[in-house]
């Protein structure tokens, strides 16, 4: 059996006899190797503890690595989340804004059908003739219509077949309505004078003092002094 010689101090040594007499041990060695094998049964490790032990400490690190991974996936997960529910907030605006424009567009329509209902119903309003017109104005001026009409000579003719009097000077022709020229000559021939005074006493319309300038200075309008008179030569 092999041995094992060891060199402790007296103090130790008379201790340890000490403490082996008291347990009734006659044998110090034998003592010693009940101590010695006590030790190291008191030390021997628990394996089953142990084992326990590893699996906690990588469970809690695998624990831990497993939570920062979730927690990066979660955070993501509530960010697109949020995202999600910020396009649904504008998918929402857009729809409504989609059917306000939709409800106004219909609702202009609706006005202008009812518009174009009561146009279709009203009387459309009758376009004035060019002898309806000269009815109106009494006098046209070849002058002031060029430009607007293309063919002056069938406009002439036109109003000439419906009655109206047409004078040719040697500047250009005048249109005169037929009632306000039968009203004309009725006052030039009340005229007796070649005064302006005299004129204007007796045409009071603009409209009969221009007509009446327009004939003077085409030589149309002549007084006859001998009988002092206003005489037209057409």
């Amino acid at each position: 059996m092999p041995q094992v010689i060891l060199n402790i101090p007296d103090d130790i040594y008379r201790a340890i006899v000490d403490r082996a007499s008291k347990e009734g041990y006659k044998d110090l060695s034998e003592y010693l190797l009940q101590l010695v094998i006590a030790v190291i049964s008191s030390r021997e490790p628990d394996l089953s503890k142990y084992i326990e032990s590893i699996v906690a400490k990588y469970a809690s690190r695998s624990e831990r690595k497993l939570s920062d991974i979730l927690n990066a996936y979660t955070s993501k997960i509530e960010e697109l989340g949020s995202k999600v529910a910020s396009l649904h907030e504008e998918i929402e605006d857009l729809k409504a804004r989609i059917q306000g424009i939709e409800e106004r567009e219909r609702e202009r329509e609706r006005i202008a059908e009812r518009e174009s209902s009561k146009r279709e119903e009203r009387p459309q309003a009758k376009k004035a003739t060019a002898i309806e017109i000269l009815k109106q104005q009494k006098v046209f001026y070849e002058s002031s219509i060029y430009g607007k009409i293309r063919n002056r000579d069938k406009f002439f003719q036109k109003l000439e077949k419906e009655g109206a009097v047409i004078i040719n000077t040697d500047k250009e022709r005048i249109a005169v309505d037929k009632e306000f020229w039968e009203s004309f000559n009725t006052k030039l021939a009340r005229i007796r004078e070649d005064s302006e005074e005299a004129i204007k006493s007796i045409l009071t319309d603009r409209k009969e003092q221009e007509l009446f300038e327009k004939l003077k200075e085409s030589a149309i309008l002549i007084f006859d002094a001998t009988e002092k008179r206003w005489k037209l030569s057409l």
